[in-house]
């Protein structure tokens, strides 16, 4: 099997229509701590515990790549996902599925921001 050129995970970045829903989103409601914000380029970063950046931009109307919502496929490590969830809730986030045990062992429940990107939260 070859050696693959990927080294690691550098950073995801998403669409979203609204920068200041994200921000609040993202900070207040999962707690992650904002690394940069560009008011003019209506983009910001937040830091992801042991991982890469977690970025988000406001899409130009000309520009490629996927619109805001259409994020998945990212998954999030957290001890308890059902304590997760609750937390989640309680700041008024979206909860899309409900927390479930996989047969593979894992629990997960798949969250999303106010653009509807969403993320699995996995224990």
């Amino acid at each position: 099997m070859p050696d693959s050129p990927i080294r690691k995970v550098n950073s995801i970045w998403v669409h979203v229509r609204d920068i200041k829903k994200a921000r609040t989103f993202y900070h207040d409601v999962l707690g992650l701590k904002e690394i940069w914000f560009d008011e003019e380029g209506e983009s910001a970063s937040f830091r992801i515990p042991r991982g890469p950046p977690l970025s988000m931009h406001v899409q130009g109307k000309r520009e490629p790549g996927r619109p805001a919502g259409t994020v998945s496929g990212v998954y999030f490590s957290v001890t308890d996902v059902k304590r997760a969830v609750r937390a989640i809730q309680r700041k008024g986030g979206t909860i899309t599925d409900r927390p479930e045990k996989k047969p593979w062992g894992n629990w997960n429940a798949t969250i999303a921001d106010p653009d509807g990107n969403e993320f699995v939260l996995t224990d």
